[in-house]
C-alpha cells in the first residue's frame, strides 16, 4: 500500500508561510502492530522538525513551548490518514504510540 500523510494546514499556512508537513508511509501496512509503530516513530520525527522551523506560524502564542505545535501536527498527521487505515492505526497500538510524551 503506497500511501502518504499530508496533514492539513491551518489558514496562515495556505497562505504560503510554511510548507506541508509530509510523512512517507509508503510499503507501510496500519494492521501490523509493527509498522503502525514505525508510521507513529516517523509522524512524531516530522512533527519535531516541522515545529522547530515553523512553530511560530502554528502556534504563535506558543512560540516557547514546541509541544503544543508538535502535539498539533501529530493530530493533523493522524486525521490526515484514511479512515480504513486509521482505524488499522489504531487498533495496531499506532495512535497510542503517537501520542505518548
Amino acid at each position: 500500500m503506497g500511501l502518504m500523510v499530508a496533514a492539513a494546514l491551518a489558514a496562515a499556512l495556505a497562505a504560503g508561510q510554511a510548507p506541508g508537513m509530509h510523512v512517507n508511509a509508503e510499503g507501510l501496512n496500519m494492521a501490523r502492530p509493527g509498522e503502525a509503530m514505525i508510521l507513529a516513530g516517523r509522524i512524531r520525527a516530522a512533527s519535531h522538525d516541522w515545529c522547530a522551523v515553523h512553530r511560530a506560524v502554528l502556534t504563535p502564542d506558543s512560540l516557547g513551548d514546541a509541544s503544543v505545535c508538535e502535539r498539533e501536527m501529530r493530530r493533523r498527521a493522524y486525521v490526515a490518514l484514511p479512515r480504513p487505515q486509521r482505524i488499522h492505526f489504531v487498533r495496531a497500538g499506532g495512535q497510542t504510540a503517537l501520542n505518548r510524551r
